[in-house]
């Protein structure tokens, strides 16, 4: 069971970091109070995602 679920966050841990990235910087643009908080956390997010992906090459 752990290898699976390892498997799991091996191939789509990436994929969810990037879509995650992504809701929190739309949901950034249409909130005006939390717009750094959720645009700085989307980016990381997104940034995160990059470097795992140009890591496994």
């Amino acid at each position: 069971m752990a290898k699976i679920i390892s498997n799991l966050f091996s191939s789509w841990g990436t994929v969810m970091l990037f879509i995650t990235g992504l809701a929190l910087i739309a949901v950034a643009a249409f909130t005006f109070n939390v717009v750094i908080g959720y645009l700085a956390s989307g980016f990381e997010l997104c940034l995160a995602a990059y470097i795992l992906d140009k890591e496994r090459g």
